[in-house]
């Protein structure tokens, strides 16, 4: 087996390329985290990958989608999609997970999510009505469809130009983040040029 630099990713020990998937993105490198907001490790990486995604801004198109691998997830899934759609997701999404991992709130609970909102200043009765909107509904079912055709096992995990996926076990300590997902975003270029000639 021939050596491999440090600087080099290992395929199935760092990341495993799967079948392609179809990318809306054509100038630049979609990346996509499938996450749960129950997740402890989501919620640790989520500094870290938000700090990469600002670095990698111009070459990249970043999506968070919730993973849907039990049906116990769905709450937490419809939340995210119903913050989506109030257009407030940007400024509760770390809030969602403080709440859940620090304040140890039962987020996947409706009474609790009601309350929960009212205290981040959104109304009640309209993020109800959206929670009970076709559109959360078709979303959380895309969701799913979408941890399906991605094999999505575990959380988080990330997509990047709908061929190479890792995982946070597969990063394993969180200092080599941003080593792995350079190192997948510098292959899925080379697969890009690559396709081009």
């Amino acid at each position: 087996m021939p050596a491999v630099s440090s600087g080099q990713l290992i395929e199935d020990q760092d990341y495993i390329a799967i079948d392609p998937q179809p990318v809306e993105s054509i100038g630049r490198i979609e990346v996509i985290e499938f996450f749960y907001y129950g997740c402890e490790s989501c919620y640790l990486l989520e500094p870290l990958l938000r700090e990469w995604v600002i670095r990698r801004s111009a070459q990249i198109d970043f999506t968070l989608i919730p993973a849907l691998r039990r049906s116990e997830w769905v709450p937490l899934s419809d939340l995210f999609f119903a913050l989506h759609s109030l257009g407030v997701l940007p400024r509760l999404h770390d809030r969602v997970y403080v709440a859940i991992h620090e304040d140890g709130r039962r987020m996947s609970s409706r009474r609790e999510q009601v309350r929960w909102v009212h205290e981040q200043g959104v109304d009640p009765s309209v993020f109800e009505a959206e929670l009970d909107s076709d559109a959360t509904s078709i979303a959380t079912q895309q969701a799913r469809d979408a941890t399906v055709a991605y094999g999505i096992s575990a959380t988080p995990s990330i997509v990047v130009d709908g061929r190479y996926l890792t995982t946070g076990e597969m990063i394993g300590n969180a200092s080599r983040v941003f080593h792995v997902l350079d190192g997948l975003l510098e292959l899925a270029l080379a697969a890009r040029r690559g396709a081009l000639q």
